[in-house]
């Protein structure tokens, strides 16, 4: 997740379908019209810090994998609902 002003999207744009899902407040779910990929997602997030964007990481051009590996990790409990909380469980993640 970062900041909007930290986003540029270099090409596509026409491309993009946006998808929102009642009940989850302004998040633009954008995806490929062609394809289906959810390259990132746009939205207000309150626990988030309000206006953020979540990035597809394999949507990102030159993509250094082993950077990518040694990345830090922010484990957040998105599925309960509690973000600034650590799943109990992060074995599948």
């Amino acid at each position: 997740m970062i900041k909007p002003a930290a986003f540029r999207l270099k090409s596509g744009e026409k491309d993009l379908q946006d998808y929102q899902a009642s009940g989850q407040g302004p998040v633009h779910h954008l995806f490929c019209r062609h394809c289906g990929v959810r390259p990132f997602e746009r939205g207000f997030v309150k626990e988030m810090g309000g206006d953020c964007v979540a990035v597809n990481v394999t949507c990102l051009d030159n993509l250094d994998l082993d950077e990518l590996a040694v990345a830090p990790v922010t484990y957040m409990d998105g599925r309960n609902n509690q973000w600034m909380q650590r799943p109990k469980d992060t074995r599948t993640m």
